[in-house]
C-alpha cells in the first residue's frame, strides 16, 4: 500500500484534503480532535474518505509513526499546532521553522516576528491589563487613532473589535479576556492593534521547501455590525495585476518568511493601505469553509490540488497564478437571532444566470445568531462569470434576503 497522508481535524475547507489524495491513490488518515463536527458551516468527518480514523490521544506520535505518511496536514485551525508538532517529530524535512511556532499562532507574536525580520507591522500588544493597555495607547500616540481588539488566537473574525479614534476600547478589552472562543478555549490575553486602514485581501499560498506560490487572490468585502465590521457582505476572486497587487504578493512572501512558513498551505489576509502593505494575521493552513471549489473555477486549481502535487511530486506542478473567471461567493446574513421561519426566499438562488453553488446550512426552525462575522454566516451563494451579470445576480439575493423571517 502507498504511504498515507494525514490530516488532523478534517472539517471546514479540511474535508477536501482527503478526496483530492484519494484521487491520485493516496490512501488517507483523519486524527480527530474534540469533535467530528463544525456546526457553523455544516462540514463533518466523512468516515468514507478515509482508510484509518484515529482519535488524539496521549501517545498520538507513535500512533501516527507507524502509518509512516507523506505529510500531516491540519484540516482547522484548531488543528495546525498537533499537525505541526507531529511535522517536527516525525518528518522533520518537511516541517515549517518549530522555533517560529507561536509566532504563527499568536495574532501579537506575529508583528514581533514581522517586525524582528525588518518587515513593515502594525503596533501590537498582548495584554490581560488594561492599565498595560492605556499606558501603551498613550506611549505610542493611539490615543486619537481608530483601533483593533481581539483574541490573540482565533478564527472567522471571532470576538474582533473595531473602535473608532478615541473611542471606548475598555467595554471590548473586557469582554474578549475570558471569554470562551467557538474552539472551546478561553483567551489569558488580548490583542490591542492599531487599525490598519485599506483594501484587505486573502492571499493564499502554498509553500514548497521556502518558496511560496499564488494559489488565488480575493478583494475582502465587510459590512459594520455595532462596533464590528467583520460581517462578510461577498469576496471576490481577482488577478495578480498591477503594482500594488504584486506588492501585496511579495509582502506576503516576506511575512511567511519572517513567520518561518516552508511547507504546506498559508491563508494570509493582508490589507493594502496608503503606506503600503500591511499584515492583519496568518494562518499556517488552507482557507476555511467551502473555498476549494471556488478557487478551482476562478483559477483552474486550489490549495488543495497544489497540496497534493508538493507531497505526491515533489512540487508544483504550475508555478504561475493563472486567473481564468471572475468567482463572487456572497454571504447569507440573519438580520438578527431566532428562529428561521422560511429560508426558501433562498430557493430562486437556483435561477440566477451565473450560480456557480449554494450552501446553505440552515433549514426552517433552526435557531440562528444575528451575522456578525465570518461564523456566524447562514450560508454562501458563489457566483461566476461576467461581472456586471455577477453583481446584477447579487442584487437579486439581497432582494431575497430581505424577505427573511426570524422570530425571536
Amino acid at each position: 500500500m502507498n504511504r498515507p497522508v494525514v490530516i488532523v481535524d478534517p472539517l471546514s475547507s479540511g474535508v477536501e484534503l482527503a478526496p483530492a489524495f484519494r484521487a491520485r491513490g493516496i490512501p488517507t488518515v483523519a486524527v480527530t480532535l474534540d469533535t467530528e463536527e463544525w456546526p457553523e458551516f455544516g462540514s463533518r468527518i466523512r468516515s468514507s474518505d478515509f482508510d484509518e480514523i484515529v482519535a488524539d490521544r496521549p501517545g498520538i506520535e507513535e500512533v501516527v509513526r507507524k502509518f509512516d505518511p507523506i505529510a500531516i496536514l491540519p484540516g482547522t485551525e484548531e488543528g495546525i499546532a498537533l499537525a505541526e508538532r507531529l511535522t517536527a517529530l516525525l518528518l522533520p524535512r518537511l516541517a515549517n521553522d518549530p522555533a517560529k511556532a507561536r509566532h504563527r499562532a499568536h495574532k501579537a507574536l506575529m508583528q514581533d516576528a514581522l517586525a524582528e525580520a525588518g518587515v513593515p507591522n502594525l503596533r501590537t500588544l498582548a495584554t490581560a491589563s488594561e492599565a498595560e493597555a492605556r499606558r501603551w495607547i498613550e506611549e505610542n500616540g493611539l490615543a486619537n487613532r481608530p483601533l483593533i481588539l481581539k483574541p490573540p488566537a482565533a478564527s472567522g473574525s471571532e470576538m474582533v473589535f473595531h473602535v473608532a479614534a478615541g473611542g471606548d476600547w475598555q467595554t471590548p478589552l473586557a469582554r474578549i479576556l475570558g471569554a470562551p472562543l467557538v474552539s472551546g478555549a478561553r483567551n489569558a490575553t488580548a490583542v490591542v492593534q492599531e487599525q490598519a486602514l485599506g483594501t484587505e485581501f486573502a492571499v493564499g499560498t502554498v509553500s514548497v521547501d521556502g518558496r511560496h506560490h499564488l494559489t488565488h487572490l480575493m478583494r475582502y468585502q465587510k459590512t459594520s455590525v455595532g462596533d464590528r465590521r467583520t460581517a462578510f457582505d461577498h469576496v471576490e476572486f481577482v488577478a495578480c495585476e498591477g503594482e500594488a497587487l504584486a506588492e501585496v504578493f511579495a509582502y506576503t512572501r516576506r511575512a511567511l518568511d519572517a513567520l518561518g512558513v516552508r511547507w504546506g498551505a498559508s491563508h494570509t489576509e493582508i490589507m493594502l493601505t496608503a503606506d503600503g502593505p500591511r499584515l492583519i494575521e496568518s494562518s499556517a493552513r488552507m482557507i476555511g469553509g467551502p473555498v476549494v471549489e471556488f478557487a478551482r473555477a476562478a483559477t483552474g486549481s486550489s490549495q488543495a490540488d497544489k497540496l497534493v502535487e508538493i507531497y505526491v511530486d515533489g512540487d508544483v506542478a504550475d508555478r504561475e497564478y493563472r486567473f481564468r473567471k471572475t468567482v463572487v461567493p456572497v454571504f447569507l446574513k440573519s438580520p438578527a437571532a431566532g428562529r428561521l421561519a422560511n429560508v426558501e426566499v433562498f430557493d430562486g438562488v437556483a435561477g440566477l444566470g451565473t450560480l456557480l453553488s449554494r450552501h446553505l446550512w440552515i433549514r426552517n426552525g433552526d435557531r440562528v445568531p444575528r451575522t456578525v462575522d465570518y461564523l456566524t454566516s447562514i450560508g454562501i451563494v458563489a457566483l461566476a462569470g461576467e461581472r456586471d451579470a455577477i453583481f446584477s445576480d447579487y442584487e437579486k439575493i439581497r432582494a431575497m434576503e430581505a424577505s427573511l423571517i426570524v422570530n425571536g
